[in-house]
């Protein structure tokens, strides 16, 4: 049984049982009058009752409420138990009521002022049923609460959890950031080191370069010039030497083309149609012997190729 259970139903079972054992202490120490006037009320419900002496009633149910009380005020005794025992004292008290003539209007619960005191007994019967109802549907209420709570707890472990990866996460990219920052930095720190090196080399290259071409033109611009005079005084030498035996050579070629013309025309159709049948006889195998070549070739420009690239990255 939960504390919260416990707590929720002490005030009624507190005020129940209070009452109830005050009644029976009062029944106890009641006097003849009072024991005559309990029992002559009693007998008329219960006719069993008609044969016990006054006192000896008063007493009976005297020790019963004390003990039905105590009952109620235990937080040991169960509220099942405790709320029955209320329901039993309040279902006498009513069957009382119910039975005794005078008490309660004619087919009609409602009281009449002489059975006011006994109909207000009616709410011992409420409190009974009310802690027996409680007591049957706690262990329900009690697990939904207890599921509740587990449920409250993941939620709070799972948002710890959450909000702890984020902080990591956060820190990561800090980190990331400044680390950024630290490469750029650095970048700049190299350039603004090297940059003047650099360019002074590339200074240096460039007069380098330009010094060796005026040197060049220096030493070899005189040789260059005079090889330039000397060819061109050849040309003017035996330039006409050079057209007439060109014309002379043209004469010959034209009268060979006109003499030998047919017959290497002649010859070069008979040799056309030699090749023509050369070539579809042995066309088909010297496609395939090309072929043949040519995947020999490019699987040694793979193998060859692969080792000279890797000669190169080594």
């Amino acid at each position: 049984m939960s504390m919260s259970a416990k707590l929720r139903r002490a005030p009624l079972r507190i005020v129940t049982g209070a009452y109830i054992v005050n009644s029976g202490v009062s029944k106890l120490t009641a006097d003849d009058d009072a024991a005559k006037t309990l029992h002559d009320t009693a007998s008329g419900a219960y006719s069993f009752v008609g044969n016990m002496q006054p006192k000896m009633l008063a007493r009976g149910l005297g020790v019963g409420e004390v003990a039905v009380g105590a009952a109620v005020l235990l937080p040991f005794v169960s509220p099942f138990v405790a709320g029955a025992a209320l329901v039993g004292v309040s279902g006498a008290l009513l069957n009382m009521y119910w039975k005794t003539p005078g008490m309660h209007r004619e087919g009609s619960p409602l009281p009449t002022e002489q059975g006011m005191p006994y109909a207000k007994d009616v709410w011992l019967l409420g409190a009974g049923l009310g802690l027996m109802a409680d007591a049957a549907f706690a262990p329900a209420h009690d697990k939904v609460v207890e599921l509740e709570t587990v449920v409250s707890r993941k939620r709070g472990k799972a948002g710890r959890r959450a909000r702890r990866s984020a902080r990591k996460a956060a820190d990561q990219l800090s980190a990331g950031t400044d680390a950024s920052r630290a490469a750029a930095k650095r970048i700049v720190e190299v350039r603004a080191e090297y940059a003047p090196v650099v360019a002074t080399k590339a200074r240096k290259t460039r007069d380098a370069t330009r010094d060796a071409a005026r040197d060049a033109a220096e030493q070899y611009g005189p040789v260059a010039a005079e090889k330039a005079r000397a060819a061109r005084d050849a040309a003017e030498q035996y330039g006409p030497v050079a057209v007439e035996k060109a014309r002379a050579a043209g004469k010959t070629a034209k009268q060979w083309a006109e003499e030998y013309g047919p017959i290497a025309a002649e010859k070069a159709r008979d040799a056309a149609e030699t090749a023509k049948q050369w070539a579809e006889e042995y066309g088909p195998i010297a496609a395939e012997k090309a072929r043949t070549a040519r995947d020999v070739a490019w699987q040694a420009a793979e193998e060859y190729g692969a080792k000279a690239r890797e000669r190169v990255a080594g």
